[in-house]
């Protein structure tokens, strides 16, 4: 297993990867690493795969609470809402077990590098879209490739302010992902979102 000191992506494979998936670095970028706890490499890439999976069980049943409130079924919705909590302990503990979570400096780092990587990449998916014939999708991913270019600027402030003890009220939009910082403004700078469709996160 290597370890990106870039990003901290994990990558199961037997020779040094020459570039990382995630952030793009360079196979210098990349060390030799054995998680804490577990040994074995079938153990650790089922870890791997497992936190994949529980990751995406976790966004699509948030996904189908939605759906469910939008269709009038609150029961449900709260349910779909509990076991993507669920599903979230279980990839946290997929990741903690990887070794792939550090210090509060080297993890904001690490999320300032993943931004960076992907605000970079939404182009060619943008331009693919386009070509395809996607202008929905296409609209979509110019979305996030602005919200992501601010996703990095806000993890670079963090690392400048790393001991200051006062916390910031952030405000996420939920139609594009934009997040504010202090308070929601009137409309979303990326979709034009009105205020009403900003949360509030603690």
């Amino acid at each position: 297993m290597w370890l990106c000191t870039h990003c901290r992506h994990l990558e199961f494979s037997e020779q040094k990867p020459e570039r990382c998936p995630i952030c793009g670095a360079g196979a210098d970028k990349f060390v030799k690493h054995e998680s804490p706890r577990v040994k074995g490499a079938s153990t650790l890439r089922n870890l791997q795969e497992g936190f994949a999976a529980e990751s995406k069980a976790n966004i699509r049943d948030l996904a189908f609470a939605i759906k469910a409130e939008q269709e009038g079924f609150p029961a449900i919705a709260g349910l779909f809402r509990a076991i993507a909590e669920s599903e979230a302990i279980h990839a946290f503990h997929h990741l903690r077990l990887l070794g792939a979570i550090a210090d509060t400096q080297e993890n904001l780092q690490a999320a300032f590098e993943r931004e960076n990587y992907a605000a970079d990449a939404y182009p060619g998916f943008i331009k693919t879209a386009n070509e395809e014939g996607n202008p929905q999708v296409a609209t979509v991913f110019s979305y996030h490739r602005d919200v992501e270019k601010g996703h990095a600027k806000l993890y670079e402030k963090a690392l400048d302010r790393l001991m200051d003890p006062q916390g910031v009220e952030y405000y996420v939009c939920s139609v594009c992902g934009y997040v504010s910082v202090g308070s929601a403004p009137d409309e979303c700078p990326i979709c034009g979102a009105p205020k009403d469709k900003f949360r509030r996160i603690d």
